[in-house]
């Protein structure tokens, strides 16, 4: 299995040498970058995919709760902080974990763990449950064609089927039950699978023939993500 591809922000030093530390102690994870400045990092994650972030909640620049919350695309992200009152707002933005400093290597470890585990899930995840129609179904991830949002539901378009499925739930609820490293946001309306994308302009996005346009918001995120 490939490592975890992993950064961390944090704008103070001694907590990078420990994550570095302990991150070098583990095969599953590989530490690509290190930030003490959240700008750099938000740069950084508009040109480059990982796969997790460690990031601090008391920031200087930023409180790191707002900071990931304002991410167009989200990784998955263990917050370390030393704050005990956080723990509930972490988990409440679907944090894998919450460190409280100082923590062991091996409370560390357990961490990497529970995100290596999601990671595999949602890799092995072939089909998509949602209930639609007054009838739970299940959609294979490799027959959506895209996914738009219509305030509180979602029309699901298929190559299956020459009429969208109307689902109840929010477009961000929706990206959260997919696989990041298959679909992307590329509009507040509009979810596309990365594999069906034959084309990319600075305003649009084409399907085979369909073409959707890119929000202002998503433009460098869509523009890096194709680029790998």
């Amino acid at each position: 299995m490939k490592p975890l591809v992993v950064i961390t922000i944090d704008d103070e030093p001694i907590a990078h040498e420990i994550l570095s530390h302990y991150s070098h102690r583990l095969n599953g994870i590989k530490l690509t970058r290190q930030f003490t400045c959240p700008e750099q990092a938000w740069a950084y994650l508009a040109c480059n995919s990982v796969d997790l972030i460690l990031l601090d909640i008391e920031l200087a620049e930023v409180n790191g709760l707002s900071f990931y919350q304002a991410l167009p695309q989200r990784p998955m992200v263990i917050f370390t902080t030393a704050h005990p009152e956080y723990a509930v707002e972490g988990f409440n933005v679907a944090a894998i974990d919450y460190l409280l400093k100082p923590f062991s290597a091996e409370r560390f470890e357990q961490a990497i763990v529970k995100a290596g585990l999601l990671r595999q899930a949602q890799e092995l995840s072939l089909s998509l449950t949602v209930r639609a129609d007054y009838e739970t179904k299940n959609i294979l991830l490799a027959d959506i064609l895209y996914i738009e949002g219509l305030n509180n539901y979602v029309k699901i378009y298929t190559a299956s089927s020459p009429h969208p499925l109307l689902s109840m739930m929010s477009l961000k609820e929706m990206m959260s039950r997919l696989p990041g490293h298959q679909f992307m946001r590329i509009h507040r309306s509009y979810i596309v699978p990365r594999h069906r994308v034959s084309a990319v302009s600075s305003r649009y996005i084409t399907l085979a023939e369909k073409k959707l346009p890119v929000g202002d918001t998503y433009r460098t995120y869509v523009s890096a993500l194709m680029d790998k």
